[in-house]
């Protein structure tokens, strides 16, 4: 146990020497100003399941669609998918299930740019892009990612905060929040959501 406190106090403190406040919202993408990691292991974070528990709210993630379950992979070709899916409103017949397909961007700015389709209960259909950097993560507990939504009626970013389990403490979720400047008051939370998923 003393081993696990340590080593999440020092992947925190790793962290805040070059962590920056996270900038986010106003209709416009800041992955360029958000700083992401250097030395982001994408195989290692692409594997297992992934709980969002914490978002910034938006257009597009409110409490009716804070329920999902990532589940990524790297494919033998290197790129990258993730897929998941949640019920909206916490009910059990309107279904999302969304694909998401990508790579790191040439720039070597540390953004992941991804191609996505969803569909849902309803037959409706969408595609929609997505720009993803990921700010810190010790691989085993927790992440923490800025994302920019770009379809051809908007453009919105979040702030998601995900975690290997779905349950958190908060002491400990606030001290990652910490270093970007980041309070809970700004997030919604997946606890206070009826969840349904499979």
């Amino acid at each position: 146990m003393k081993t696990i406190v340590a080593l999440t106090f020092f992947a925190i403190v790793t962290f805040v020497a070059t962590a920056k406040k996270v900038e986010y919202g106003g209709g416009t993408c800041h992955n360029s100003e958000v700083g992401a990691m250097v030395n982001f292991d994408p195989k290692t974070f692409f594997s297992g399941t992934w709980y969002l528990t914490y978002a910034t709210q938006s257009t597009r993630v409110t409490l009716s669609t804070i329920c999902r379950n990532f589940n990524p992979k790297v494919n033998d070709d290197g790129t990258i998918e993730v897929t998941y899916e949640y019920y909206e409103n916490g009910g059990s017949d309107n279904l999302y299930s969304v694909t998401c397909t990508g790579n790191k961007e040439q720039s070597g700015g540390g953004v992941f740019n991804f191609k996505c389709n969803s569909k849902n209960g309803r037959g409706e259909v969408g595609d929609f892009n997505i720009d993803v950097s990921f700010l810190a993560t010790d691989y085993n507990t927790y992440g923490i990612v800025y994302r920019c939504v770009k379809t051809d009626l908007l453009t919105e970013d979040n702030v998601f905060l995900i975690h290997r389990q779905l349950n958190p403490n908060e002491e400990e979720v606030n001290k990652i929040l910490k270093p970007y400047e980041l309070t809970l008051d700004k997030f919604i939370s997946r606890k206070d959501a009826t969840c349904t998923n499979k």
